[in-house]
């Protein structure tokens, strides 16, 4: 009979040989850490590239080995192989919507495209990949050796003004909607392009959306939207919120990431931070050295605001974004828990930090679907 010992350590050392190849040393308690942990991230924006540049998911890139001639874009930071090889086991498939504004007609028929993209990514690729429509569900893709497909819009212009688009894009497996993007819409204000005084945060009809989701247990995605419409979401649900891909204003002033009044507002209702990985966002100054630390000074801030729990991660890969290298595509991911390991957090923490917490949020949300 077979000890279990050597059977995780064998596990231990082949991951670690995984990441030698991809370019990572991490320690052994850090790669066996890792692996244990249900490792999740909640914003990437490949979709793109698989739906209109021809960009092969199930194969190993680098950042310009492929598209016509060989080259593509200059950004290929995910891919089948480099989530496992980087012990990623859900990563988030979000559809950020063309036209950006609800005015103009089209932004349903994008999000539509790529979901019909996406299910036949699921139909390839059915024993490495699964698409989670809840957190029970991530958790049996993943026990089942397969990676763990999150699908979200971003952009509620996606919807053009439609609870019923709302619902379908539920029904075909999103999961969040991303209030607004980088354009204020007709019912929500972004936090990119100034807002508009005649909206004041959300129109009724934006009330009625997020009460809608509250309803459906749709996560609510508070990336992007400006502090208006943070807190009239805030007072127009109870259910915990999200905020997919962030970081903290109170080291680094920026009008994406969060003050210290909204962050322990979304520690207080239960809902998660995704720390995001965009260099400009952690430090505004451009004067800190560029590492991996960058990040974990940021999760260290958030703990201390809002606590443990309310962390999350939130890469941004493949959004056009400057990234620390350490951590310059998925298959790289260990060097945070290496990181933050080194800052003295146990391993509950880092479990927490790197999924749990995620999953434990969305299973909040699920369960308050239908309650108010």
């Amino acid at each position: 009979m077979w000890s279990i010992r050597p059977t995780l350590a064998a596990l231990v050392l082949v991951f670690i040989s995984v990441l030698a190849y991809a370019g990572v040393a991490v320690s052994p308690e850090a790669a066996a850490l890792h692996r244990e942990a249900i490792v999740c991230d909640l914003h990437a924006d490949t979709h793109f590239m698989i739906t209109y540049m021809g960009y092969d998911f199930g194969a190993r890139h680098r950042t310009v080995d492929w598209g016509p001639a060989g080259i593509g874009a200059p950004f290929s930071d995910i891919d089948l192989p480099r989530l496992k090889e980087g012990g990623v086991d859900l990563f988030n498939f979000s559809i950020c919507p063309v036209p950006k504004d609800n005015k103009t007609p089209g932004a349903a028929a994008f999000v539509r495209r790529s979901l019909n993209t996406m299910d036949r990514l699921l139909q390839k690729y059915p024993d490495r990949l699964g698409l989670a429509r809840s957190p029970a569900e991530a958790r049996s893709i993943v026990a089942s050796g397969r990676v763990a497909m999150l699908a979200s819009v971003e952009g509620g212009s996606a919807i053009e003004e439609s609870l019923d688009i709302l619902h379908e894009f539920f029904d075909r497996g999103a999961r969040y909607l991303t209030l607004t993007h980088q354009k204020t819409l007709t019912w929500a204000e972004s936090g990119t392009d100034g807002g508009s005084p005649a909206i004041n945060g959300l129109s009724d009809f934006g009330r009625r959306v997020a009460l809608e989701m509250e309803r459906m247990g749709m996560m609510i995605d508070l990336a992007h939207v400006n502090e208006e419409t943070f807190w009239a979401v805030l007072q127009t649900v109870k259910c915990p919120v999200i905020v997919t891909h962030a970081a903290a204003a109170g080291i680094s002033p920026h009008h994406r990431n969060l003050t210290d009044a909204q962050i322990k507002a979304i520690a207080e209702r239960g809902g998660v931070i995704g720390v995001i990985y965009e260099i400009s966002y952690l430090d505004s100054t451009g004067r800190k050295p560029v590492g991996v630390g960058l990040i974990a000074d940021h999760i260290d801030y958030i703990k201390q605001v809002g606590g443990i729990d309310v962390i999350a991660l939130g890469s941004d890969w493949d959004g056009s974004v400057h990234i620390p290298p350490e951590l310059g595509d998925a298959s790289r991911l260990p060097n945070l828990t290496a990181e933050l390991l080194r800052r003295g957090y146990t391993h509950d923490e880092i479990k927490k930090i790197l999924g749990k917490n995620f999953l434990r949020a969305w299973a909040a949300i699920e369960a308050a679907a239908g309650k108010n």
